[in-house]
């Protein structure tokens, strides 16, 4: 269940509360919203996501700052080739535009912020 003010949103994330995360008219895992858009209209999404094991293009449309909660992703940059590998307590932040290939290799959730 999500609460949402004014002032703050707040969230318990049970089993009915997820949905299908659909990338290009593909579902992509599972998505728990906690917000979805900011003061004013501003673009902001805040959420949990979990997916199994799997490997799917992820343009980053917006920027997007992740916090690994469970499991492992690699992230393949395409344009620089850099590889990051995200495990439970990392963080890392992404440029809009930034072209990459996702691949869950054991079962991962994170808490996300996309922004811009």
């Amino acid at each position: 269940m999500t609460v949402q003010t004014t002032e703050y949103a707040r969230s318990v994330a049970t089993a009915e509360e997820w949905e299908p995360f659909v990338v290009g008219g593909e579902a992509i895992g599972e998505v728990h919203w906690v917000r979805t858009e900011g003061a004013e209209g501003a673009t902001l999404h805040v959420g949990l996501w979990r997916s199994d094991e799997q490997s799917f293009p992820y343009p980053f449309t917006a920027d997007e700052t992740i916090h690994a909660l469970e499991g492992e992703l690699v992230i393949d940059l395409v344009d620089s080739g850099e590889q990051v590998v995200l495990k439970p307590g990392d963080i890392a932040s992404f440029t809009k535009g930034t072209k990459s290939t996702w691949t869950v290799t054991s079962p991962f959730k994170k808490l996300f912020v996309i922004s811009g």
